[in-house]
């Protein structure tokens, strides 16, 4: 009997030893605490840590065990009634087992969610490795949260009043347009340079939406989307700036929107709002058309180019995409007074 009682006890460790040692932290004592101490960081760290190794580790087809524990940590970022002290800490702790475990994940799932918890933090210790993974990581998922994550980010980084951040996000964002971007990429990062006001943000959405405009046709509806965003925080970086050079750098990428901008936009009120921010900066009407004629548009936002020229606003016209230089030359002859502007 002593030695069936024996066994029974042994059987009952060994089931027993794995599951405690596999047992799930706890962070009932630390989320409402105005003060964290040492101890409790470590146990805020060791519950990320659990959870992050979760999604790093795991081999299920479907994906489902890798969701569940992202979103166990998504449901702590998210959640309500914690203290400023616990989010900051628990923000800080999710940076670091990211950081911990990048180089372990290398599926795109893996990493993309991993960015995702990154991007939810909020955390301005998540900030360069956002800027990393927009510069370089191999999945474009991956590189899409990253994005949307310094997007998020910019209003924590603006509260917090760090002009280095902001620097150093804006040179982020304006070298990802040195490449053809996914549109929802786009449509974040240029975002995100709309919210700030630094001189340095200004020069990189001027820079982008030059490069932007020559790639993404405004047929699409995202793209449309993004240039109207675009128009009132140009506006905005216009009237804040007082360097002339920013200025002209600012009108410049007015004049190449007007130039390259395709008509019929997806969204009708693109063009529209383009040449009311225009009379707005600058005081002047060309005779917009009323009529919403997409080829009548299309001649009116040329035309606004031309004038910044004439007025001596930008350095010169940038050049039209070829089928419209051919297709307005053409119109122009038919006009009253030929082809003269």
């Amino acid at each position: 009997m002593r030695r069936l009682s024996l066994l029974a006890v042994l059987m009952a460790a060994a089931v027993g030893g794995p599951a405690l040692a596999q047992q799930t932290p706890s962070l009932e004592t630390t989320r409402t605490k105005p003060a964290l101490t040492d101890d409790d960081l470590r146990i805020v760290l060791d519950w990320v840590r659990f959870y992050v190794n979760q999604i790093v580790t795991n081999t299920d087809t479907d994906r489902r065990g890798m969701v569940a524990a992202r979103d166990i940590i998504l449901s702590e970022v998210r959640g309500t009634g914690a203290s400023p002290a616990f989010r900051q800490a628990l923000g800080e702790r999710i940076v670091t087992a990211v950081k911990e475990s990048d180089k372990k994940a290398l599926s795109q799932e893996a990493r993309a969610n991993l960015f995702v918890l990154v991007a939810e933090a909020r955390s301005l210790d998540g900030i360069p490795l956002l800027i990393a993974a927009l510069e370089r990581d191999p999945y474009p998922a991956s590189r899409y949260w990253a994005a949307r994550g310094l997007n998020m980010a910019a209003d924590v980084v603006l509260e917090k009043m760090n002009p280095r951040m902001e620097q150093d996000m804006s040179a982020a964002a304006g070298k990802a347009f040195d490449v053809d971007l996914p549109t929802p990429v786009a449509f974040v990062l240029l975002e995100m340079l709309g919210k700030f006001d630094h001189e340095a943000a200004h020069d990189a959405l001027a820079d982008a939406v030059i490069k932007y405009v020559q790639r993404a046709p405004a047929s699409d509806p995202i793209v449309a989307q993004t240039f109207i965003a675009a128009v009132p925080a140009m506006e905005k970086a216009y009237a804040k700036e007082v360097r002339p050079e920013g200025k002209t750098r600012v009108m410049t990428a007015y004049a190449w929107l007007c130039a390259w901008l395709t008509l019929p936009a997806a969204d009708p009120a693109l063009a529209t709002n383009l040449n009311a921010s225009l009379e707005k900066i600058t005081g002047e009407k060309i005779g917009f058309p009323v009529s919403g004629d997409p080829v009548a548009e299309k001649l009116a936002l040329v035309e606004w180019a031309e004038k910044l020229v004439r007025d001596k606003k930008v350095p010169k016209r940038p050049a039209l995409p070829p089928a419209v230089e051919e297709t307005v030359r053409e119109l122009r002859s038919t006009l009253p007074g030929g082809a003269a502007p």
